[in-house]
């Protein structure tokens, strides 16, 4: 499956002063990429952008792609992990809460790769 993460508020908590990674994106990716899955990273800030943070972020051993949201974007998502419930309904997958303050507590991203992994799909899910 091509399993597309969010950057902003899903995967990062980013503002001008730090960037931090939500708890358990490590090893979601790493889980999810070790059973054939196929992990990509999109933002609407672009591919650079997704580029940079993959790299600072050291998810680079798991992450495939990069890329703009974009409705075209190839290859089409199979599943998406994102903050804006509007586009998990087009494309298929979880809404997590956003991330906008530091949680070491936060397990949205491990739940979320268990039910990936036991072939659970979320009610949410609907392809367009």
């Amino acid at each position: 499956m091509n399993i597309f993460f969010d950057v902003d508020h899903t995967l990062l908590l980013n503002t001008k002063d730090y960037s931090v990674l939500r708890p358990g994106a490590h090893i979601s990716m790493q889980k999810l990429s070790e059973q054939g899955n196929e992990v990509h990273v999109w933002s609407a800030g672009g591919k650079t952008y997704c580029q940079r943070i993959v790299e600072q972020h050291g998810l680079s051993n798991w992450v495939i792609d990069c890329h703009d949201k974009n409705p075209k974007v190839q290859p089409q998502p199979d599943v998406i992990i994102d903050d804006d419930q509007y586009l998990v309904e087009k494309y298929g997958g979880f809404t997590v809460s956003q991330y906008k303050k530091i949680n070491e507590k936060d397990r949205e991203l491990l739940e979320i790769t268990e039910q990936i992994l036991q072939g659970v799909l979320s009610s949410s899910i609907k392809k367009a």
